[in-house]
């Protein structure tokens, strides 16, 4: 049964040359933010904020697992005596998988202005632009006209046009975003009781729809993400409830995904600093529709988060991956009293 699904992963990796092409994603998309919209940039509890991430995904039936990795980095530039800012900030992934090794590596620049539209709620817009590069490795690739009768043999042509083996072109998104909290006004830099956000987005992808000729003409066609997030204290305990949802549409796929984490803070806010908890720990779990469960775990200590999560494969592969599907590590740092701050006297959502 796993060599039957490894030719399967292996030709739906060639295949998939041919059709529309998609993006990477990740099981933690709220660790990714300048990946689903760039007007998130800056929008965190700090003045810097940098996440790391890997994911590695079909080891337990293939030799060739998917592996991903990224990087965001995002800051505030300026503010002003409005409390308007903008932000701006730089993400690199880097995915590769399958027989043909195809390896997708994507660079952005983005930058953001917040807009505050009263003393609970900000408005904010986005922009980014970037790179995409995507190559394969044909060398160990097989195809039908490689038959000779009893096996594979290395030494026929495969018949297939595979020339282009790495291309890189432009890309550009842009989004908008609306993020409503009872805690903007809070100048005391303690965690306030009750406190309460939602963060709202709306990006596109890709509106250039760049144009890959590997074996054949493919389009990374335009991706469409509407994503919440959202925060909930409750006052007379040490509970927070953390709820999310990202639905992504790009060409003829979908990939819906919504939960929620449960962090619980293990001792006092600060009394001096800005520190929230400092520690907490969280868990929960998501569902991706039609294809994984995700239950995941996070510790947070100071400005350090670590959120670890693992996909258990309900999708039709799930007999054979005997529902393995792929692990997530993340470890987010989040600055609150850099210069930048210092200088401008502000306090940050």
């Amino acid at each position: 049964m796993k060599g039957i699904l490894l030719i399967t992963i292996s030709l739906l990796t060639f295949i998939s040359l041919k059709l529309y092409a998609q993006d990477m994603h990740f099981s933690q998309y709220w660790n990714t933010p300048l990946l689903y919209n760039p007007s998130f940039a800056g929008n965190s509890d700090g003045d810097i904020r940098a996440i790391i991430g890997y994911r590695s995904q079909w080891g337990s039936v293939t030799s060739s697992p998917f592996k991903t990795f990224g990087a965001n980095l995002d800051m505030r530039i300026n503010t002003s005596s409005k409390a308007n800012f903008f932000a701006g900030g730089i993400s690199m992934y880097n995915d590769i998988g399958g027989a043909s090794k195809m390896r997708t590596t994507l660079v952005n620049l983005a930058g953001a202005y917040h807009f505050k539209i009263n003393k609970q709620s900000y408005f904010s817009g986005g922009f980014q632009i970037g790179f995409n590069q995507k190559s394969i490795d044909g060398k160990d690739l097989r195809f039908d006209n490689q038959f000779d009768g009893s096996g594979h043999n290395s030494g026929l042509s495969s018949n297939e046009n595979l020339n282009n083996l790495s291309e890189i072109k432009p890309t550009v998104s842009a989004g908008i975003s609306y993020m409503w909290s009872n805690d903007f006004e809070n100048k005391t830099f303690k965690a306030t009781q009750g406190k309460k956000e939602i963060n709202i987005g709306l990006a596109v992808h890709h509106f250039n729809s760049p144009r890959f000729h590997f074996a054949n003409q493919e389009e990374l066609g335009l991706k469409y993400i509407a994503s919440f997030e959202g925060s909930f204290d409750d006052p007379s305990t040490p509970w927070t409830i953390k709820p999310a949802a990202d639905i992504a549409f790009q060409s003829k796929a979908a990939d819906i995904v919504f939960g929620s984490l449960f962090e619980y803070a293990l001792n006092e806010s600060s009394q001096i600093t800005d520190l929230r908890n400092t520690i907490s720990i969280a868990f929960g779990g998501h569902y991706r529709v039609k294809d994984a469960l995700i239950p995941t775990f996070q510790i947070r200590w100071n400005t350090l988060n670590f959120g670890f999560s693992y996909d258990i494969n309900l999708s039709q592969l799930s007999g054979a991956s005997q529902n393995n599907g792929g692990f997530e590590l993340s470890l987010k740092f989040i600055s609150r009293d850099s210069e930048l701050k210092r200088k401008s006297g502000a306090r940050y959502f």
